[in-house]
């Protein structure tokens, strides 16, 4: 059965967020740059359970009516000079993009929601390993060889 995001139905994956959800996307967040807001994922780790409330609110707000807010549509790049290259030639430089913490610790829960169900679901491979949270790159290799072993 295909995700249906569009529905009104209450599928596990299109009800409100929990605590528990927010609480998790702020653990796994790494100390990464602000975005244009200022607001740092230390600021969040930082709030009390009134303000974390609320804010777990205003994530809720925007899932269910499906409004993004437009601060966070913003993006502010930034050219970082490669070492040790010409200043001069614009393909010396790679871009640093900053987007809102806010836009992307939402972004974390909606990502953990959708790789839950497609697991359940059957959509992504046990042996999947590559681009997974926690899956190691030699774990292919690690497989195929205790399935020699096996076989032998």
């Amino acid at each position: 059965m295909p995700l249906t995001l569009s529905s009104r139905k209450s599928f596990p994956y299109n009800c409100e967020f929990k605590m528990f959800e927010l609480k998790t996307a702020l653990s796994q967040a790494h100390d990464s740059s602000r975005g244009s807001d200022g607001i740092t994922y230390n600021m969040l780790r930082h709030l009390d359970a009134v303000s974390l409330s609320n804010l777990l609110y205003l994530f809720n707000r925007v899932w269910i009516e499906q409004s993004f807010q437009r601060q966070w549509q913003e993006v502010a790049a930034i050219p970082i000079l490669k070492p040790d290259k010409d200043p001069a030639n614009p393909l010396h430089y790679r871009l640093i993009a900053l987007t809102s913490v806010l836009r992307k610790t939402l972004e974390r829960m909606v990502n953990a929601r959708l790789v839950f169900e497609l697991r359940k679901k059957g959509c992504i491979p046990p042996l999947q390993s590559g681009f997974c949270r926690g899956q190691s790159q030699h774990r292919p290799s690690r497989n195929t060889n205790s399935q020699c072993f096996c076989a032998s």
